[in-house]
């Protein structure tokens, strides 16, 4: 009879320390939880805005943004809302993502496009080792260097300036081709194409 209960008493601390052993566990993992959601909530969200006209230095900060593309985009600088032609200070038409700046107390307006401040914009991803058609800062979004650039078939366009305010004095070189051909960027330039593709790896 002894030996039965010294038997259920020693199966009995095993079930305790067992239970204490999960119980520790379960406290562990709820505290990994809990860091791993604060971590989360640490995170800034990255404010973006919507497709539309904004006065800058009023509805949007002066400075360098990048607008990613919903298909055939289009964004145009404007020095007043009249909507005159004659107004326009720059526009352009792209796809995936064009880079412009813009100054205090002009309009920027974008037609299916999403716009990100140029130090929140997503990470250029390749396709096959190509650089797609678009606006790209040199050193940023891709490494200085020589890349040749293959048409997509009629006439292409090409064009390296020197900042991305898209107005004419700042272009450095620009080409309308068709076939192949070289291109040489420096950091701090800013390489614009649309019909073609580079070739990046």
């Amino acid at each position: 009879m002894l030996k039965k209960i010294l038997k259920w008493g020693a199966g009995l601390i095993v079930l305790l320390v067992l239970i204490g052993s999960c119980a520790g566990d379960n406290s562990t993992k709820s505290t990994s939880s809990s860091a791993t959601a604060k971590a989360t909530q640490d995170v800034p969200k990255v404010k973006t805005y919507s497709a539309g006209q904004y006065k800058i230095g009023k509805d949007l900060p002066a400075g360098e943004y990048v607008v990613i593309s919903n298909g055939d985009s289009y964004i145009e600088l404007a020095s007043d809302s009249t909507g005159n032609f004659s107004s326009i200070i720059a526009n352009d038409v792209f796809k995936n993502r064009s880079v412009i700046t813009v100054q205090d107390g002009q309009y920027l307006k974008v037609q299916r496009g999403t716009i990100y401040a140029a130090k929140d914009a997503p990470k250029v991803e390749l396709k096959n080792g190509m650089l797609l058609s678009g606006m790209y800062k040199v050193g940023i979004d891709f490494p200085a260097g020589e890349y040749k650039v293959t048409s997509n078939g009629g006439d292409s366009y090409i064009e390296v300036s020197r900042d991305s305010s898209h107005n004419m004095s700042s272009i450095i070189s620009n080409d309308l081709f068709t076939g192949d051909r070289y291109i040489q960027v420096s950091d701090g330039q800013y390489l614009k194409f649309f019909n073609c593709e580079v070739k990046i790896k």
